[in-house]
């Protein structure tokens, strides 16, 4: 056998040892390129549930603040939340808005919601998860203005 056969035989015995090395090293760059896009749609459907959440709360506490007790408006002597009114206007909102949550006035002039909602995984059930919670916290506090000068 001369140099040159000897040659061929060697690199034919080499590309039957590196066979198939290629495609492992494709399947494994495939699947965690899947784990990652998986990851990042779930990470920010959660985190968009969570602002939703924030802002469920947030209009929810709007509309409670405006159920004011009105003899005290009219008589001049400040915005004061009408406890039962302001609780049960908030808690409509959030029905209405197909959320969990509870509302409460916390003093004469702010009140408080606080919304759970919950975020259906789409990758995560894969691995055990089906869904993350979401919360959202929101404070509405009262005030009189004229001209949009606090008073």
């Amino acid at each position: 056998m001369n140099a040159v056969t000897q040659k061929r035989v060697r690199a034919g015995q080499r590309e039957q040892t590196e066979r198939g090395s290629v495609g492992v090293f494709v399947i494994v760059i495939a699947a965690s390129f899947l784990i990652m896009v998986g990851l990042a749609v779930d990470v920010s459907g959660h985190l968009h549930a969570m602002q939703e959440a924030r802002a469920t709360a947030r209009e929810a506490a709007r509309v409670g603040g405006q159920q004011l007790q009105t003899p005290t408006g009219v008589r001049g002597l400040g915005a004061v939340a009408d406890p039962g009114q302001a609780a049960a206007a908030a808690q409509a909102y959030l029905a209405s808005a197909g959320v969990a949550g509870s509302a409460s006035v916390t003093g004469p002039a702010s009140i408080s919601v606080d919304v759970t909602s919950v975020y259906p995984t789409k990758f995560l059930s894969i691995v055990g998860v089906p869904s993350l919670s979401a919360t959202g916290t929101a404070e509405a506090r009262i005030t009189r203005s004229v001209g949009g000068v606090e008073q």
